[in-house]
């Protein structure tokens, strides 16, 4: 090849890779810029080294083959080869080779092994063999399969080449074509020069590749620890009386035949080879028919006898896995003999009761709090302050920059990049308190934050770093960045922070520039040596580029602490690799049988800058992590007191968690086999329409306890029935955070279920009545989460119920709510008033369809009074229907005194 040609191909490698070296480049600056080269260092010299190292061992063995190939295939006399391409071929399999296989996690973690506190019940292997040592030799195994399998392909077509393919001219030489004339060459194939050939080399081959067989079959035998051929997941009868044998002879034969290959390079007789092969066949389709049989005739017409054991290994280690095997179980006597004075005792809970669906409020929050169109409440949350002495349930949520909403006229570079680049504050509201017009009560509202207590007070609003900032921004231009709207004017400000990378230099200017395809950071004249670029703002993905390794919980929460804004993100420990152990799939992380919340990861929402603090210090996988990046983690304790008070348990993990358990709960294999004490998670009604409820965060005074706490809980039901069989709650408040516990209803008693409670609330003839007459006149009725609440050793059910106009821009009020306790149910304007009804005494307000009648004729008498007047009101109004209504009510309470 000349030299041009060289100089060619590596200038067109160049440009094909420069994007790639700029954006390494780029994410060289941008982990060191946020406190984290050592991450990238690692990960990058991880993958390069396996790279190389996978890349040349495949180069250098192939490459010997060809050599020997050629030597060997070349004919006496004839020096120049046929088979020069095959070299280049050779190499670009290097490269495709060393990208296929640089998985640096593999690599490190089988370097970096942690040790778990269990060994498995069949080879008696400790679980961190599996977890950090096995993938290793699997990916080994493929990388040695691979570079055999190629380097035979390649081999051969040498010898075909250079042996096997005849030129006729090369046999009778012609006589030159005259003048004018072309003659096509002819070719043949010499298979006879072919096999004669590569017989020996190919012998050779073959027999490193049935050693490779060989180990993948011993790799195999630990692997049945994963099989899903039994009655549950993991080794079972039938794999371990059979299939494991299966496996041990054939690694033995498959041994024996690798060294037959080397031998017949010297005595070149394949009958013997062939019949090693036929008989490794025999053996596998003999040994898989016996295990089929085996389980036909032996496991399944006496499965839970032969496969009991088994089945108790899975119940185990699974529990173990999703670490539930510490769960405390009680059992919840149900006793409706509450009394107002027990309400009153359990203010602190009935304070606490979540009366604002997140949905619905959203809405709100939109209309009240959102001031300009390129400001979004992308989420709210569910945390608790100490505020003022009390301890109080609240919904959060932040006001992030949305860009995307902007005029498209408006949507230039200078205003996504220069101008709008932080969101500004957050919205709370308390979970119980609701205005006269169904609005909620704001704890921190407008802008600037007006916070009614000192400390939700904020003194830096501003949020450069949330779930909705997608974009990059440039700060400390000469361009002003907007920092909030007042009235008719907007105020401008500079950021104060050092986050970001420089672009004081022209390569960090043209590496971004190249990164994000933008010419505006190189030709800015806004864009000065004192800017820097702001990137990965989004949560998620700051998080991921920082740490690939962990999986982070879906919902990230805003919190007020010290005057500042911090995100607070929940990270997860993952394998698919734990024996025995049921595997599960989810979106955010793919396959797995094991999972813990190790880490919690604090994020500033104004500089970026991220702490990854370990919460669980005895997972062997963070522990792994930890060997792996010695400077990235730090100890919970490490974490500010402030801070820590806002831990709470994440949802992935304990829906993942619930999910389990409605299941595993039944320890003993026959219960577990015969699955005759299944639970389910219930459904409840939201906007008319059946869906599953999903865990909810509570303030609860447990029966037994010292003060209220801050709980995440699920009710159960039992499979195929309505009625509640328990719940299971998760504690999130120190020092007990992470303690999960489950309170089960005796199976002799009806507890109602929330569809239940639904269905009453349905055939309740004045509060569907109601529903009706509201649903008229361009008015729809918004039923809310239902939720279920421990109070003693009773159970109340709560359901806000909203008004919400059909029109667009209106807002969502909460107008009602609904109580059931026992086989009493009530509607009433407020959850003070429904209580007083349910436990006897009047509420405050004027009465609605469901209310008892007043003990004494003074209290009848203001009753009929307040309804007489509503339905004057409703008659003015034209409402006939609500006017009915009313009409009805007066009637049913005359006739309770008759």
């Amino acid at each position: 090849m000349k030299i041009t040609q060289v100089l060619g191909l590596l200038i067109v490698a160049f440009l094909i890779s420069a994007g790639y070296l700029f954006n390494l480049y780029g994410d060289w600056l941008w982990f060191s810029s946020a406190g984290y080269p050592q991450v990238f260092t690692t990960v990058v010299f991880g993958s390069v080294m396996l790279a190389v190292l996978t890349g040349l061992g495949f180069l250098a063995f192939s490459l010997l083959n060809l050599y020997i190939a050629r030597r060997r295939s070349l004919k006496k006399g004839r020096k120049k080869s046929r088979d020069g391409f095959l070299f280049w071929l050779a190499a670009l399999l290097a490269l495709v080779m060393g990208s296929s296989f640089s998985n640096w996690e593999v690599w490190l973690k089988f370097l970096n092994p942690s040790e778990f506190a269990a060994t498995d019940p069949v080879f008696g292997l400790n679980l961190g063999f599996y977890v950090f040592t096995m993938p290793f030799y699997g990916f080994l195994l493929s990388y040695l399969i691979a570079t055999v399998v190629l380097t035979m392909l390649l081999a051969t077509a040498s010898y075909t080449v250079n042996a096997g393919v005849k030129r006729s001219s090369e046999e009778a030489p012609e006589e030159s074509p005259g003048q004018g004339e072309f003659s096509m060459p002819s070719f043949s194939m010499d298979l006879t020069a072919i096999k004669g050939k590569l017989t020996p080399h190919l012998s050779v081959l073959l027999g490193l590749l049935l050693l490779a067989i060989s180990f993948g079959m011993s790799l195999a035998q630990w692997g049945l620890l994963y099989s899903e051929n039994g009655a549950v997941f993991g080794a079972a009868y039938t794999d371990l009386s059979v299939t494991l044998y299966v496996y041990m002879l054939l690694s033995i034969v498959s041994l024996f035949l690798g060294i037959l290959l080397f031998l017949n390079a010297r005595i070149r007789r394949w009958r013997l080879i062939l019949e090693g092969v036929a008989a490794l066949a025999i053996i596998a389709f003999v040994g898989f028919l016996a295990s089929g049989v085996t389980q036909a005739f032996i496991v399944s017409p006496d499965e839970f006898n032969v496969e009991g054991p088994y089945i108790e290994r899975n119940i185990q280690h699974t529990l173990s896995a999703y670490d539930l095997q510490d769960m405390e179980e009680q059992i919840f006597p149900v006793e409706y003999d509450l009394t107002q004075a027990d309400i009153q005792a359990n203010s602190g809970t009935i304070d606490n009761i979540r009366l604002w669906d997140w949905r619905p409020l959203t809405k709100t929050y939109n209309q009240l709090q959102l001031f300009r169109t390129y400001y979004d409440f992308n989420d709210i949350d569910i945390d608790r302050y100490h505020l003022d002495g009390s301890y109080k349930q609240v919904m959060v949520s932040a006001r992030e920059m949305n860009t995307r909403d902007l005029p498209e006229n408006a949507r230039t570079w200078v205003n996504e990049h220069l101008v709008y680049t932080h969101g500004y504050g957050l919205v709370m509201n308390p979970v119980d308190r609701v205005s006269e017009e169904g609005l909620p009560e704001f704890y921190i509202q407008d802008i600037p934050p007006d916070a009614s207590f000192s400390e939700l007070e904020t003194e830096r609003p501003e949020i450069y770093f949330g779930e909705d900032t997608w974009n990059y921004v440039v700060v400390g231009s000469t361009t002003e960045e907007l920092d909030y709207p007042s009235g008719e004017q907007n105020i401008y400000t500079t950021y104060e922070g050092d986050s970001g990378v420089s672009l004081g230099d022209p390569l960090s200017r043209l590496t971004y520039a190249v990164k994000f395809g933008s010419i505006e950071l190189l030709v800015s004249n806004s864009v000065t040596a004192d800017s820097r670029i702001l990137l990965y703002r989004d949560i998620r993905t700051r998080l991921g580029k920082l740490a690939p390794f962990l999986r982070f919980d879906s919902d990230p929460y805003i919190v007020v602490s010290q005057g500042r804004l911090y995100w607070i993100a929940d990270a997860y420990t993952v394998t698919d690799m734990y024996p025995y152990s049921e595997p599960l799939y989810s979106q955010n992380t793919g396959v797995f049988n094991y999972i813990r919340n190790s880490v919690k990861v604090v994020v500033d929402a104004y500089t970026g800058d991220v702490t990854f603090y370990v919460i669980d210090s005895e997972d062997p996988v963070i522990q792994t992590y930890m060997r792996i990046f010695p400077d990235m983690f730090r100890e919970f304790s490490d974490m500010p007191e402030d801070l820590q008070a806002h831990v709470r348990y994440p949802e992935d993990l304990f829906s993942i968690q619930s999910s389990i358990y409605s299941v595993y709960h039944m320890k003993d294999p026959r219960v577990f086999y015969n699955k005759e004490d299944m639970w389910v998670i219930p459904d409840e009604v939201y906007r008319e329409t059946r869906q599953q409820i999903t865990p909810y965060f509570v303030i609860v005074h447990l029966l037994g306890e010292d003060k209220e706490e801050f709980f995440l809980m699920i009710p159960f039901t039992p499979r195929g029935k309505e009625n509640m069989i328990g719940w299971m709650a998760a504690r999130c408040d120190q020092p007990g955070y992470g303690s999960k516990l489950v309170y089960q209803f005796s199976k002799q008693e009806l507890v109602y279920g929330p569809m239940q409670i639904e269905a009453r609330i349905d055939q309740d003839t004045d509060i569907s009545q109601f529903f009706t007459l509201w649903g008229q006149s361009g008015s729809s009725v918004v039923r809310g989460n239902t939720l279920v609440i421990p109070l003693e050793n009773s159970i109340l059910y709560i359901e806000p119920i909203y008004l919400e106009a059909t029109e667009r821009g209106t807002l969502p009020e909460l107008k009602r709510v609904i109580v059931a306790y026992g086989n009493r149910l009530t509607m009433q304007d407020t959850l003070q008033d429904a209580l007083s009804v349910i436990f006897g005494q009047a509420p405050s307000g004027p009465a609605l369809p469901g209310q008892v009648p007043g003990e004494t004729p003074d209290e009848l008498l203001n009753q009929i009074a307040e309804l007489y007047e509503r339905a004057q009101e409703a008659l003015g109004d034209n409402n006939l229907g609500l006017y009915q209504q009313y009409i009805n009510q007066i009637g049913k309470l005359v006739s309770s005194y008759e």
